[in-house]
């Protein structure tokens, strides 16, 4: 790996990926990647924008069982800061005191568990899903690819994995099935300007019962309570 410059390896990683016909291929691929970047685990998470509490996300990983279990026993997937989106929007996270400060016990029960040295690459679908691809070792010595490197190589691999995983039509990558008219998403421009029924009435040259009964309509679309939170979950999403 170290011997190989990053525009060879990237043809033939692309190459790689190209090949690839099923899922558990891309657990391998980033596996055998991973090991070459002399890391001995990795983590791949899917993470959509909605539902904000509990969004949508999956994950393929190399991580030892017995953490895979206490990571969940514990619920840190609400907690862990690498998923948190001020920290994953940096796009390169390399683990550290400070990103654990505070959950400090996330980060001993990792280290605990053989995975005390490692780094995150974030990068985004078209339908605002973010891929996060985690690699960690359990040794503290030994020297890596420069940071530059590095952030290169795992960028690229994150982003291969999502467009094989959308190429696959994997579930993980699935966005939130909506289909809308060309008045709904009117309507729902609208709204996400805070406009009122009474308001967007006038605007789009309708009647108010007939943004009423689109708004209701959306509601469904989004398992939404109200307007306000079709407008926030379709601007996470990206449709407005």
């Amino acid at each position: 790996m170290r011997d190989c410059d990053f525009f060879s390896w990237r043809r033939e990683i692309l190459t790689t990926f190209q090949s690839i016909n099923e899922t558990s291929e891309i657990t391998s691929t980033i596996h055998q990647q991973t090991q070459q970047l002399e890391f001995e685990y990795f983590a791949f998470c899917v993470r959509h924008p909605v539902p904000f509490t509990r969004p949508k996300t999956s994950v393929i990983s190399t991580y030892p069982q017995p953490w895979l279990q206490h990571y969940q026993a514990e619920n840190y997937l609400a907690v862990d800061p690498v998923l948190q989106p001020v920290n994953f929007m940096r796009g390169y996270l390399p683990w550290s005191d400070e990103l654990f400060a505070d959950t400090p016990e996330l980060w001993a029960a990792a280290q605990d568990h053989g995975l005390r040295r490692g780094v995150t690459q974030c990068v985004m679908s078209p339908n605002r899903a973010a891929g996060l691809l985690s690699v960690s070792r359990s040794g503290l010595k030994g020297k890596l690819l420069a940071d530059d490197q590095l952030n290169a190589r795992l960028q690229y691999l994150a982003e291969l994995s999502l467009m094989t995983l959308a190429r696959l039509e994997d579930p993980s990558v699935a966005p939130m099935s909506l289909k809308m008219s060309k008045r709904e998403r009117e309507i729902l421009q609208w709204t996400g300007e805070g406009k009122t029924s009474a308001e967007i009435a006038i605007i789009l040259s309708i009647s108010e019962n007939t943004v009423n009964f689109h708004q209701k309509n959306m509601q469904k679309k989004f398992n939404a309570p109200n307007k306000t939170q079709i407008a926030c979950y379709a601007a996470a999403m990206g449709l407005i």
